[in-house]
């Protein structure tokens, strides 16, 4: 696992600003950017070497198509089998992946929301400002405003 706890904060809160529509869409392309994940780190543990970074993509590319083809196909196959079967199916999988099918990770995302001060959210956004200096400009500007 690659965890950014930055990145993750700012994509759950791009995610949580997105409708159902969206969600979806955003979704699809992350399960296809794992699904290509998966094979570049095969195509690295396999330390094949390419003429281009085109080529190199290419082969991402058309390595992602097949795995998805072939996993829809057994997913076909999968819902023809009685409950039995899939346990014996699932039980040889997670003996062949060193228990890696039965491995479950927990994450749990906090969501906080607090307003807090101005001085403090200047002082954290932009840390080199002068908050008193801006503070002092700002409210004579609008003060000036108020008198015209």
């Amino acid at each position: 696992m690659n965890i950014n706890p930055d990145k993750v904060k700012e994509l759950v809160l791009l995610f949580s600003e997105l409708d159902d529509d969206y969600q979806k869409e955003l979704m699809g392309k992350a399960y296809e950017l794992s699904l290509k994940q998966s094979q570049k780190n095969l195509i690295k543990k396999e330390n094949k070497k390419f003429k281009s970074e085109k080529e190199y993509k290419e082969e991402i590319e058309k390595r992602s198509n097949e795995r998805a083809k072939e996993s829809l196909d057994l997913l076909q196959i999968f819902d023809k089998i009685d409950d039995e079967g899939k346990a014996q199916l699932a039980i040889v999988l997670d003996k062949l992946s060193n228990g890696d099918l039965t491995r479950k990770t927990d994450i749990e995302i906090k969501i906080n929301s607090k307003k807090v001060s101005l001085k403090d959210y200047i002082e954290e956004v932009l840390p080199q400002a002068d908050f008193k200096s801006a503070n002092e400009k700002a409210t004579e500007y609008l003060k000036e405003i108020n008198r015209n």
